[in-house]
């Protein structure tokens, strides 16, 4: 299951050569991923003509600047997660147009493992698993970079011990949670794309899906390293309801396999068995999520949610970059 290092491809591809290559040999699932990226990018080269970025904010023309917006808030999240992985997985940072003009980056952690913890029997396939994620952030960062070009924001200041020294008895409830709070983001920022960017978001939110449910598991099997760390009301916890009853009617109050509406916590808008929608900003938000606190990491406890109007703290000590900043 470990994963061997990818092929990154190059910026400038054009939508011909991309044909090309599709056409020519079979891609792997990760350079399919990143073809279509690159031609989701040649797609809107016009759109994003003109641009100009900062180490903030970036200059868009008026007719692009919500669907940009947008985006860049997705790639501060992806900078995040993928910075995150980084560390747990590898020990060192990110490489690259990743980290051009970054902010720092505190309280990292160093390579983590998973082997020879009590009650953990399955300690090498996490490691692996861990690794696998990596890579898919990673490429995740680099294809947002290469759609956005020169309007993408770079990445802001991030404090990675937001919710407590990362070691390997919390960095899956840590990871956990962020893999639910992106779903249900990406989720909710879809909704105000245009089609192509549309089709590029679903498919980095069908990955984060793919992670958030393997975490799920592994936090159900191994509690003792991955215990509950909760958002905000709209977490669901992953909790085995020991019944088939209780099972079949869906995630409960006390939570559920899935994070997913269920028997207790589905309404007109989200109905049982939909994922729940996180808006960047307000509360509950993404934002209020990623600038609160947690002391506890790695226990059954609760982040310190960020009140409104807050523009940084937790994993983003100056704040995120580019024009939605604000809880």
């Amino acid at each position: 299951m470990a994963s061997n290092e990818i092929e990154i491809l190059d910026s400038e591809a054009s939508v011909g050569k991309l044909k090309k290559i599709a056409a020519g040999r079979a891609l792997n699932r990760r350079h399919f991923i990143a073809a279509l990226g690159m031609t989701g990018a040649a797609a809107g080269a016009g759109m994003m003509s003109g641009c100009s970025t900062s180490n903030s904010v970036a200059a868009t023309t008026a007719a692009s600047t919500g669907q940009i917006d947008m985006l860049n808030f997705a790639l501060n999240v992806k900078l995040l997660q993928a910075t995150f992985y980084s560390f747990i997985a590898k020990g060192t940072d990110l490489t690259g147009s990743a980290v051009t003009n970054s902010g720092a980056v505190t309280n990292a952690p160093g390579a983590l493992t998973f082997t020879g913890i009590a009650g953990v029997t399955n300690g090498q396939q996490i490691t692996d698993m861990i690794n696998e994620i990596y890579y898919d952030e990673k490429n995740h960062v680099t294809t947002l970079l290469s759609l956005l070009g020169s309007a993408a924001v770079f990445r802001p200041a991030i404090n990675l011990g937001a919710y407590g020294t990362i070691n390997a008895t919390n960095a899956l409830s840590i990871a956990r949670l962020l893999e639910d709070v992106a779903v249900t983001v990406f989720a909710d920022l879809i909704t105000g794309l245009s089609s192509t960017d549309i089709t590029l978001l679903s498919q980095v939110l069908g990955a984060d899906s793919f992670h958030a449910g393997i975490l799920r598991l592994t936090a159900l099997q191994n509690p003792t390293i991955a215990a509950y760390l909760k958002a905000d009301t709209l977490d669901v916890a992953p909790f085995d309801p020991g019944t088939a009853a209780l099972a079949a009617a869906g995630p409960t109050a006390s939570g559920g396999f899935f994070a997913v509406a269920g028997a207790t916590t589905a309404n007109t808008t989200t109905p049982a068995g939909f994922a729940f929608l996180r808006t960047p900003s307000g509360a509950p938000g993404a934002l209020s999520v990623l600038y609160g606190t947690a002391t506890a990491a790695g226990s059954t406890t609760s982040v310190t949610l960020a009140t409104q109007g807050t523009a940084s703290g937790g994993f983003f000590p100056n704040g995120v970059n580019g024009n939605i900043l604000k809880v």
